[in-house]
């Protein structure tokens, strides 16, 4: 850089002439931020509102999953001679990260709703209560791993490690299509663990029947006997219990306030970054002229 380059440096270091070049500019500042600010208040009013549904809940019954349940058992079950896994899973913990999970989305979640109403959604009419689409003719309709992605930033799940209470929240541009999206998957998690768990134990009573009638050893069938006894009260606990993993205690409704977006914080963002955009564009026309006398 030669000495002249330095030397104009070292003056726009000095704070009054730099006002100076920018009060010159004060027109082109001026345009340049009510043009940001006129831009932030239109796109601000242009998206559409976002209505939150929440619930909270608390574990169901027993902390622990079928395969810990049937962990209590491995004693007997060394008697008989049977091995049984002793794992302890937490089920709330599986249970959120099913619904986390792209089976989940497809098998519990996609076959149950409007897909548009998940891909394309663009406006809510409050006095139809109905939603608007893009006309997905017109466009390339998202695939499913497209959509699943939509899913995973719609649904919000927290665990709370010490109180073990679990917040769930959808949200969507319908406040009625969050409440109903967010029950959906409450009950369909639920059923979909019970399911499980009824499965496993009833294939495991088919097993305990068929073995005991193999062996001829008191000890053993008193042992398999005992199992068998304990898989009856799970299966027994398990098809009786509609809120087999988590029982909401505040029930999901549809919110009459929109949560986002906040369009005052928009506009505000806006006007700013068009504000300091104006002033680079002054100072860097200001060079540029210097530099060519």
């Amino acid at each position: 850089m030669n000495n002249k380059n330095i030397k104009y440096f070292d003056e726009e270091l000095d704070i009054p002439k730099l006002f100076s070049v920018l009060w010159a500019k004060k027109y082109i500042i001026i345009c340049i931020t009510i043009l940001a600010a006129t831009a932030s208040i239109f796109y601000a009013l242009s998206l559409p509102n976002i209505y939150i549904s929440k619930s909270l809940l608390v574990p169901a019954g027993s902390e622990k999953s079928l395969s810990s349940r049937l962990g209590g058992y491995s004693s007997l079950a060394g008697l008989a001679g049977i091995s049984l896994p002793a794992n302890s899973v937490n089920k709330s913990t599986e249970a959120i990260e099913r619904i986390k999970s792209y089976d989940f989305f497809i098998e519990q979640f996609l076959p149950n709703i409007e897909y548009k109403d998940l891909v394309a959604a663009e406006k809510w009419n409050e006095i139809t209560n109905t939603v608007d689409h893009s006309d997905l003719s017109k466009l390339e309709e998202p695939t499913y791993q497209e959509a699943y992605e939509i899913y995973q930033k719609i649904l919000f799940i927290t665990e709370d490690k010490k109180t073990s209470f679990i917040s769930m929240k959808v949200e969507h541009i319908s406040p009625f299509i969050a409440q109903k999206w967010l029950i959906l998957i409450i009950n369909n998690i639920n059923s979909h663990m019970r399911d499980l768990d009824i499965a496993v134990a009833r294939n495991s009573l088919n097993f305990l029947n068929n073995t005991i009638q193999t062996v001829n050893l008191s000890e053993t069938r008193i042992a398999i006997s005992n199992l068998i006894e304990g898989q009856i009260k799970i299966l027994v606990l398990a098809e009786s219990n509609e809120d087999y993993v988590f029982k909401p205690i505040s029930f999901p409704i549809a919110p009459e306030k929109k949560s986002g977006p906040t369009r005052s914080l928009i506009c505000i963002y806006g006007t700013v970054l068009g504000f300091l955009l104006s002033i680079i564009i002054s100072l860097i026309s200001h060079y540029l002229n210097v530099r060519k006398v």
